[in-house]
């Protein structure tokens, strides 16, 4: 029997080399499921800076104020949002 490995956010990386637009939307929406692992959320936020930098700062502040995660995590993505808006834009 095949076992579906499938992993949304493997999709949607690989959509980026197609629809780097509609990538940012997939993953940004990763990064904003409440239900999902928080890990998980974060990881898909850090794809994001490259792809759409405002979807990236929007992921990272759904993380950030989400009062039901552990206070590592909101704290990990709030740094993160704070370097992404030092970067330097072109």
């Amino acid at each position: 029997m095949h076992e579906d490995n499938h992993d949304p956010l493997d999709a949607a990386e690989q959509l980026a080399r197609f629809d780097p637009r509609a990538a940012a939307e997939a993953i940004r929406t990763l990064a904003c499921d409440h239900d999902l692992d928080p890990e998980y959320r974060i990881n898909a936020a850090e794809q994001l800076p490259e792809l759409d930098p405002r979807a990236a700062a929007e992921a990272f502040r759904a993380i950030a104020i989400d009062a039901d995660l552990d206070p590592e995590y909101r704290i990990n993505a709030a740094e993160q949002l704070a370097e992404l808006h030092s970067r330097p834009t072109v």
